[in-house]
């Protein structure tokens, strides 16, 4: 079973079977849709009312999910389901500041009268959205990670009777994290559980800051057995292995993992390739000082923006007829930049034979 199956057929109310993580997930999710301007506002809406109040057309709604398919299919089933139609949506945030290096989007859910789920956009198909993916090799806090800090402020201070979750997947994991241990702690008291679906980690120490200790406790962090973007950058949390349907890279998605009854199916042990692959790469990142690290960076974004895609969606689609122009790009690097760029690639690959 899937999450479509579980949004299928999992009818039972919150008061009849609690919120778990499997409704977080999905939760998450729907913070990858785009949603009208409407909810931006003072606008409260309840699933199964947003057709009357009007949506945006399919293309750009689902736009921003990496499966734009299944994430049409799962926001019908949610508004179907007796579990999730009365579920209220506000408070949508959808910022994107190319000068900053910014994408940023999150939304607020009201699941019961006190509870309410602030969920964080991972990462969206903009070349933007990826340049701040990956500043957070470079640069602490990221633009989007301060977004999410007032984000949860703000709304925890809007309803102060209601408890919290947050949480996201992949990049919005991370912010999640960021928001809650950056909250006061009067905040931090109200937060039932932050849920970091394979989202990277940090590259200060982070876990030494005081909010992190009031707070870790309530982090659930979970990723597939291969994961590679979850165990990018220092990652101290406890984190669970939910078992993938998808081969390598492709288990980020969360529609390919495994649900049994109300729960993950989990495993206990992640792959080994997913292991070396950690190992090399937290090392490799460890001996790069900041500079050159924004140096590499700006080298492969450069590389990668100069080909004139709309957006990382097209680059994956074409990425058959990139990879010449790609190459040759590399070739025309100066002698500086080119020895650079292979010392630095060697390395890496040194690490990962080694480990």
């Amino acid at each position: 079973m899937n999450i479509l199956n579980y949004a299928e057929n999992k009818k039972e109310s919150f008061e009849q079977s609690p919120f778990n993580r499997v409704d977080a997930v999905i939760l998450c999710w729907v913070s990858y849709y785009t949603f009208p301007d409407y909810l931006k506002g003072e606008t409260s809406v309840a699933l199964k009312d947003f057709d009357n109040h009007g949506l945006l057309p399919d293309k750009r709604m689902y736009a921003e999910a990496f499966n734009p398919r299944k994430s049409k299919k799962l926001f019908r089933l949610l508004e179907k389901n007796p579990r999730y139609e009365n579920l209220e949506f506000c408070d949508y945030r959808d910022e994107r500041d190319e000068t900053q290096e910014k994408q940023f989007a999150a939304v607020s859910i009201k699941i019961s009268e006190n509870k309410y789920f602030v969920a964080f956009r991972g990462t969206d198909p903009s070349f933007t959205g990826w340049k701040e993916d990956f500043n957070l090799a470079c640069q602490y806090p990221v633009p989007s990670q301060k977004s999410a800090a007032e984000y949860l402020k703000t709304q925890m201070r809007k309803f102060p009777d209601a408890e919290f979750y947050c949480g996201g997947h992949s990049k919005g994991g991370n912010i999640a994290v960021y928001s809650a241990v950056y909250s006061d702690k009067e905040l931090q008291n109200r937060i039932i559980s932050v849920f970091n679906f394979d989202g990277p980690g940090f590259i200060n120490d982070v876990y030494s800051e005081l909010g992190y200790e009031n707070i870790s406790d309530k982090i659930i962090k979970i990723v597939p057995q291969s994961s590679f973007v979850g165990m990018l950058l220092e990652t101290r949390e406890c984190y669970e292995i939910v078992k993938s349907r998808n081969l390598s890279i492709l288990q980020h998605d969360p529609f390919s993992w495994t649900i049994k009854d109300d729960d993950y199916v989990y495993l206990k042990d992640r792959s080994k390739f997913s292991i070396r692959l950690e190992k090399a790469i937290n090392k490799w990142l460890k001996e790069i000082p900041v500079p050159e690290r924004t140096r590499m960076i700006k080298m492969v974004y450069g590389a990668i923006t100069a080909l004139g895609m709309r957006d990382i969606n097209e680059f994956n689609r074409t990425l058959y007829k990139q990879i010449p122009a790609l190459y040759k790009r590399y070739k025309n690097l100066g002698q500086e930049d080119k020895i650079f760029f292979d010392e630095k690639i060697a390395r890496l690959k040194q690490l990962f034979d080694n480990q």
